[in-house]
């Protein structure tokens, strides 16, 4: 176990650590999905795409993907068939148990991961580049990343409690699971995916059995109104077409899922004033489970940074606010369109 750090972490710093990191790893996310070049690759695959690309070589049993993915079994063995399918996974039998069936992915579905591998490494050059980054320190943010990654899924860097910390079943996808020689930026998405879905799945109450396209939806919701309280205003609300837009989907899709989501009391359709579409909002009960996942990550995060050097705290801090400039900056160069990284100034 590290050296505890010696001066506790305010709410605030553990709040704006969490906030920054989801809104840069939503940004890199988005980016990478649209450098995946797969005519069938469909909305619910694309936490599985993740997973593999991650750990190319595992080889988990279903029960352990509903975990990682956050999808319903029902979803997961529609997403897994279709990726049988088209060739991107197989199912081969266990070696301990015969009646278990693995999910492997295929050599196809590991090539997928070249395009975006080589897309952010070129952006993670480019950002090394940028001012005031120094080699030195940046090998030590990136040691941080993999710490943080590893402290969801108990690797050798772990450094806070897991599951406890929150008091969230199932937090940590794969305690035995330990992340090797990955860029930098995909430690990121490994850490938010797995405090992000887990914790909205148990606070929405329907542990098993919410969508994928449920929790993105919320999610970006949630998001719209972290960067209100950012800015200290409100957030506009999104329209049907704007989500359709942001996660590049038919309309009538997303009406289906907000319509569910409204009759789950999560979200309710307000008329626009520009009468540009119905507005999506969050109800009562949707911005409480906001708020209670606001506190869950903040209590992590109080918690992971107490758990590493004061000094490393204040490297931690200073390069994301590189990372988000340089995102503002230079780095729009490498964004897919419409991604607009203007949440912080």
């Amino acid at each position: 176990m590290p050296e505890q750090n010696s001066s506790p972490i305010s709410e605030t710093t553990a709040k704006e650590a969490w906030t920054k990191l989801f809104y840069i790893s939503d940004i890199l996310r988005n980016t990478s999905y649209s450098l995946i070049e797969h005519e069938h690759i469909n909305f619910a695959q694309l936490p599985i795409i993740q997973f593999f690309f991650e750990c190319p070589d595992a080889c988990p049993p279903m029960k352990d993907l509903i975990t990682i993915s956050g999808l319903s079994s029902g979803a997961l063995s529609q997403a897994v068939d279709a990726m049988v399918s088209i060739g991107l996974l197989t199912r081969v039998p266990s070696k301990t148990d015969s009646r278990l069936r693995l999910v492997h992915a295929t050599e196809t579905l590991t090539n997928l991961r070249v395009k975006p591998f080589r897309h952010f490494e070129k952006m993670l050059d480019a950002f090394r580049q940028a001012d005031g980054v120094d080699p030195e320190e940046m090998r030590a943010v990136e040691d941080l990343f993999v710490r943080l990654a590893e402290s969801r899924t108990g690797g050798e860097h772990a450094v806070a409690r897991c599951a406890s910390d929150l008091e969230i079943p199932g937090l940590v996808a794969c305690a035995s699971r330990k992340l090797d020689n990955l860029p930098v930026w995909m430690y990121l998405l490994h850490f938010t995916t797995n405090m992000k879905m887990p914790t909205l799945m148990f606070l929405y109450g329907h542990r098993g059995r919410i969508s994928l396209g449920k929790l993105r939806i919320l999610n970006y919701l949630f998001s719209l109104s972290y960067k209100g309280s950012a800015r200290g205003r409100k957030k506009t609300a999104p329209t049907i077409l704007d989500l359709a837009v942001r996660f590049q989907c038919k309309p009538g899709l997303v009406l289906q899922t907000v319509d569910s989501l409204c009759a789950d009391g999560l979200t309710e359709q307000a008329p626009s004033k520009s009468d540009h579409g119905r507005l999506v909002k969050l109800t009562q009960k949707g911005h409480f489970i906001r708020r209670m996942s606001s506190e869950s990550y903040t209590r992590f995060m109080r918690s992971f940074l107490g758990g590493i050097k004061p000094e490393e705290v204040e490297l931690f801090m200073r390069y994301l606010d590189l990372m988000l400039l340089f995102l503002k900056t230079d780095g729009k160069a490498f964004l897919c369109p419409g991604e607009q990284p203007e949440m912080f100034g």
